[in-house]
C-alpha cells in the first residue's frame, strides 16, 4: 500500500495550481492519486468477484504508461470486504484512514459502507449491486439493473424472442441483490402476460428442483443461483423429457463456465449490462490487450468481474479528466455529474448521462449463449436489446 504523504491545504476556492507542493486533498499529490478498491476477494462471493482487482490493475497500468491523467500517475490501495455487510463498512473505514482520494467498489453488500462514505463526502464508483445507489449523490456507476417495485420490458422481450410462455425462477437468495433480482425479473415476465412460477428455490437437490418446474409445465428457467445447481436442474429436466426451450443465467457469463460447463449448458443464455467480447469492437481489443500485458494472471482475461474492474477504473479515469488543477473530492463529483456521454469508449451498450440516469433501470443488454459446440459464446441478437422502463416511480 501507498505510504501516507503530508497534507498541505487547497486554495479556498477548492482547487489548488497543479504546481502546488505535496497534496491539495487526500490521496493527492502533484504526480499521484491514490484510489481504493473494496470488493469481496474471500467470503461466499469471492470466487465470483476474482478478477475485478486486477481488470482495475489493468486499465489504471494502461493510463499510467501513457502518461497518467494530468500527469500524476493513479495508484490504489485495496480491502477485502470478506462478503460481509460489515466487512465492507470495515474496509470503507479503513480506505478512508489511509487516504484514499475515491472508492472503486463492487460487491453485493454495498449496503454495509453507502451511508458511511456519503458522511465522509467520498466519491464511489462502482457496479450497482442495490437500489441505494440511487439515493446517494455520491454513488456514479454505469449500470443500475435491480429497484424495489420497478423493471423494464428488456428480459421479457427477449424470451418473447425466443418463444418462452411460461417462465420459473430459480433463484438461491443469498443477498438482498438475488431478491431484488428476482422480483425485478418476475415483474418484467408478468407485465409482459408470461406466467411465472416456483420463484422460491432453497434447495440443493436439483432433481427435486426439475420435477417443480417440470409440474408446472414451465419452458423457460431465469436463474440466479449457483452453476452446479442450475446446472442439475437443466440436466434433470432433459432426462425427464422436458427439456428447457430458453435458460438464462446471471452468473454463466465467464469463459470458466464454458470450460467447466460448455457441453451441459449449450444454449444457455447470458444478459449482459455491456457489450459482448465476441462483438469484437476495438474498446474490446483494447482491454484484452491491456488484461494481457498488465494483469496475466487472470486467465482467461474475459471473465465478468475483470470486465467490471475495468469498466470501473476507466469510468473513474474519466471523472478526474474533467479535472483542471488539482482536484477536490467535491470537484471530482461535480465532474462526474457533468458527463452526459459516458460508454467506456465503445464497451457499453449505450451512452449514460451521469446526472439524468441517476438510479434509472438500464434500458439495454446485450444477450449471448453458449454455442452448439459448447467451447465458445455467441452473440444472439446483431444489436443490443433496448425496452422500456416499468413501474412505480
Amino acid at each position: 500500500m501507498a505510504a501516507a504523504t503530508m497534507l498541505v491545504a487547497c486554495s479556498s476556492g477548492g482547487v489548488s495550481d497543479a504546481s502546488q507542493k505535496g497534496a491539495c486533498a487526500p490521496g493527492v499529490t502533484n504526480d499521484s492519486i491514490k484510489a481504493g478498491i473494496l470488493y469481496p476477494d474471500t467470503g461466499v462471493m469471492g470466487t465470483q468477484f476474482s478478477g475485478y482487482r486486477a481488470g482495475v490493475t489493468a486499465r489504471f497500468a494502461e493510463q499510467n504508461a501513457a502518461g497518467g491523467v494530468d500527469g500524476r500517475k493513479i495508484n490504489y490501495i485495496w480491502q477485502d470486504d470478506q462478503s460481509d455487510s460489515g466487512g465492507s463498512l470495515q474496509g470503507a473505514r479503513t480506505l478512508v484512514g489511509e487516504g484514499a482520494f475515491a472508492v472503486l467498489e463492487y460487491t453485493s453488500f454495498s449496503q454495509g459502507s453507502a451511508q458511511y462514505l456519503d458522511d465522509q463526502h467520498i466519491p464511489v464508483v462502482g457496479v450497482a449491486d442495490q437500489p441505494l445507489w440511487g439515493d446517494h449523490d455520491n454513488m456514479f456507476t454505469y449500470t443500475f439493473v435491480t429497484d424495489a417495485g420497478r423493471s423494464t420490458t428488456t428480459l421479457a422481450d427477449f424470451v418473447r424472442q425466443q418463444g418462452g410462455t411460461k417462465a420459473a425462477l430459480v433463484v438461491t437468495y443469498l443477498t438482498e441483490a438475488s431478491k431484488l433480482y428476482a422480483a425485478g425479473v418476475r415483474q418484467s415476465l408478468e407485465n409482459a402476460g408470461i406466467p411465472v412460477i416456483q420463484d422460491d428455490i432453497d434447495s440443493t437437490n436439483a432433481t427435486d428442483v426439475a420435477r417443480k418446474i417440470i409440474g408446472a409445465g414451465a419452458d423457460t428457467v431465469i436463474a440466479a443461483s449457483p452453476l452446479d445447481l442450475y446446472t442439475g436442474v437443466l440436466d434433470a429436466a432433459v432426462s425427464a423429457g422436458h427439456p428447457v426451450k430458453v435458460a438464462v443465467s446471471a452468473v454463466s457469463y465467464d469463459p470458466r463456465v464454458v470450460a467447466a460447463y460448455g457441453k451441459r449448458l449449450v444454449g444457455t443464455y447470458s444478459q449482459l449490462t455491456f457489450a459482448a467480447l465476441e462483438r469484437n469492437l476495438p474498446a474490446q481489443r483494447r482491454f484484452l490487450q491491456a488484461m494481457a500485458a498488465y494483469s496475466p494472471e487472470i486467465q482467461p482475461a474475459g471473465q465478468n468481474s475483470a470486465i467490471a474492474g475495468y469498466i470501473n477504473a476507466d469510468m473513474f479515469i474519466r471523472g478526474l479528466k474533467t479535472q483542471q488543477g488539482c482536484p477536490t473530492r467535491e470537484s471530482y463529483m461535480r465532474g462526474m455529474r457533468s458527463i452526459t456521454d459516458y460508454d467506456a469508449d465503445g464497451m457499453m451498450v449505450q451512452k449514460i448521462n451521469m446526472t439524468a440516469d441517476h438510479g434509472e433501470l438500464d434500458r439495454c443488454s446485450d444477450f449471448v449463449r453458449i454455442a452448439p459446440t459448447g467451447d465458445r459464446f455467441e452473440v444472439v441478437n446483431p444489436q443490443p436489446l433496448c425496452g422500456q422502463r416499468i413501474g412505480n416511480g
